[in-house]
């Protein structure tokens, strides 16, 4: 037992030995460069900078890569999804101002002899489905009341009644379209009874006021002086 016991390690001790007396591997050897001298290096020619690379043009139809953002606050029904570029729109033309938009077209008007005309009150005058403004009148309301106390009279309604009867379903002439009457509209313009300016015959007799830098301050004055219509 001791014997083998001996020869086993013997055999161990020979072992190891063997394998300090190999040699050890070495490493790869790197193969030696061979280095250009200066005047190869010069001979050389100058490598061309790298030209820079174009911009790519964003493909398809100028439609963008970003997707939609979900920006619905909590506790509201958000849009429909979108999973597809965003398209950018033209600017939108601006609206046109209400100046603009209630601009009427330009009609053409000419001096037109209008028949039976019905005051509405002293400064409106209806012609079919048409009104006449008057220019340079104040219109005197129908329900004025002119007078105090006892001697109070409905004075609005006594001017009209006093223009109906001046007018007496005759034919006044009048600078309107050639179609004035068959259409609802208003327009203004001074009128004539043969010959006679309609607007200064109201004031003159006092049964209207001149409007403030009209052309009938002077009628008013004399209707003032003598007492007429509603100065009496």
């Amino acid at each position: 037992m001791i014997r083998t016991l001996l020869v086993a390690l013997g055999l161990a001790a020979l072992a190891a030995l063997l394998l300090w007396m190999l040699p050890s591997p070495r490493e790869p050897e790197e193969p030696a460069r061979i280095v250009p001298s200066t005047a190869e290096r010069s001979a050389e020619p100058a490598a061309a900078p790298e030209a820079p690379q174009p911009a790519l043009a964003p493909a398809g139809d100028g439609l963008a890569p970003r997707l939609g953002r979900n920006v619905t606050p909590d506790g509201i029904t958000s849009g429909p999804a979108t999973d597809g570029p965003l398209r950018r729109l033209p600017p939108r033309e601006p609206d046109p101002s209400p100046q603009q938009a209630a601009e009427p077209e330009n009609i053409e008007t000419r001096q037109i002899l209008l028949l039976r005309p019905i005051a509405r009150d002293t400064a409106h005058l209806t012609i079919g489905r048409g009104t006449i403004a008057l220019p340079g009148i104040a219109s005197l309301p129908l329900e004025r009341s002119c007078g105090e106390g006892a001697s109070a009279w409905p004075c609005g309604m006594r001017a009209r009644t006093e223009l109906r009867n001046y007018l007496r379903s005759r034919s006044i002439r009048c600078e309107v379209p050639e179609d004035f009457g068959d259409r609802d509209e208003t327009v203004t313009s001074a009128c004539t009874l043969r010959g006679d300016d309609v607007g200064a015959w109201i004031v003159r007799n006092g049964w209207a006021e001149a409007a403030p830098g009209g052309p009938y301050q002077d009628a008013e004055a004399e209707a003032r002086r003598e007492k007429r219509g509603i100065w009496r």
